[in-house]
């Protein structure tokens, strides 16, 4: 099993077997992947926190044959400030809501990775969520090619990820 590293923000993650979880991360590198992590939820796991939406890490990976498994974990940026005020909580998971949905396993975005990580950055610096939501959107809809003018944004993210997002909106 070859190792390989690469860093990500993490989209979420769900149980996996019995103590493990299935982890989903956005990198630059490989697009959005699908890692285990096991023995994650067990008590006092190496893991941790780690494993958290928005988390900024480097992850050392050993590739499997269905899925890779995940051995390492560092956190490059938790994005703590994000997560300490409900309000732009909300919004940090909403912008990797639709990074998460947006994307398939294995399709590499770099630009859209940017856009992520710098919106993220752009709430960490309270720069005003409607202002960052606003950047993520328009950003958003001209890194997949889809941007109109004088078009709703999030009934056009709607449409390209078959969800309605302004429900993601609190």
């Amino acid at each position: 099993m070859p190792l390989y590293k690469a860093k990500g923000i993490v989209l979420g993650s769900k149980p996996f077997e019995e103590t493990g979880k299935l982890v989903h991360l956005f990198t630059r590198e490989h697009g959005k992947m699908k890692l285990i992590a096991k023995g994650s939820r067990r008590p006092g796991s190496r893991f941790g926190g780690r494993l958290e939406p928005m988390n900024y890490c480097e992850v050392l990976a050993a590739a499997g044959r269905n899925m890779d498994i995940l051995s390492q974990i560092e956190t490059i940026e938790s994005f703590q400030q994000v997560r300490d005020d409900p309000a732009t909580l909300n919004m940090g998971l909403y912008l990797v809501g639709i990074v998460g949905a947006a994307t398939e396993f294995g399709q590499k975005n770099p630009e859209l990775f940017k856009l992520l990580l710098m919106s993220l950055d752009k709430l960490k610096k309270k720069e005003g969520r409607d202002r960052v939501e606003r950047f993520f959107e328009l950003n958003f809809l001209k890194v997949e090619g889809i941007y109109k003018p004088n078009a709703d944004p999030k009934m056009m993210i709607s449409d390209h990820v078959n969800r309605d997002v302004a429900a993601w909106r609190v």
